[in-house]
């Protein structure tokens, strides 16, 4: 039994580290991105966030294996036992796993592809994808962290849950939105003041790349 007991306490502060690691790096990965607002994006910057990602995957997948034992000496994996707010957590960090995949299969290659210019420069679709994957993580993150942390969240029904979380979710990704249909206008009113000097190719480049 005090194994037992000892092993439930690892589990749940590994969950814990797992919640804190994973939205903290994430808000780190945001800042390293929003950079792209004002500068160009460069090599340092796509190494960092491909460094970043992979220690969040690493506080993702502690966040899985600890959840998945606590949930199994609670429950024994019986969906009878499950709690609307254990529905709703699992629903959340599986989307957060997708969103993660998507980041490192999509969202880094083609971030790492547009360097060299800024993010407002970017197509207006991949600044869209961008944005709405970001908002996505950060909600999800945030969700994660309020599911694990706020034990009033246990005794709430799924309708009571859907109006905490709908709106968290909505608001995030339309301020993601926002800041990636801003970006455009935000590109023009930084630009350089020695852009008619640069090479004709890359202003060419950017140009087509901004339509």
């Amino acid at each position: 039994m005090p194994d037992s007991v000892l092993l439930l306490d690892l589990a749940r502060a590994g969950h814990l580290t797992g919640i804190a690691c994973g939205l903290g790096l994430a808000l780190v990965a945001d800042l390293v991105a929003l950079r792209s607002f004002l500068s160009p994006v460069g090599s340092r910057d796509v190494w960092m966030l491909r460094c970043l990602h992979r220690i969040i995957l690493g506080g993702l997948a502690l966040l899985w294996v600890s959840g998945l034992y606590i949930l199994w000496i609670r429950t024994g994996f019986d969906i009878a036992q499950f709690s609307p707010k254990l529905v709703v957590k699992l629903a959340v960090v599986t989307l957060l796993s997708l969103n993660a995949l998507m980041i490192g299969s999509w969202a880094l290659p083609r971030y790492a592809r547009l360097a060299g210019l800024r993010f407002g420069d970017f197509p207006m679709q991949d600044r869209l994808r961008l944005s709405t994957i970001a908002g996505v993580s950060l909600s999800c993150w945030l969700s994660a962290l309020a599911l694990g942390v706020f034990s009033q969240l246990k005794v709430m029904d799924f309708a009571t849950l859907q109006m905490i979380f709908a709106p968290l979710f909505l608001t995030a990704i339309a301020g993601a939105l926002a800041m990636g249909l801003g970006a455009r206008t935000l590109a023009r009113l930084t630009e350089p003041r020695d852009w008619a000097e640069a090479p004709a190719l890359g202003r060419v480049h950017s140009r087509m790349l901004g339509m």
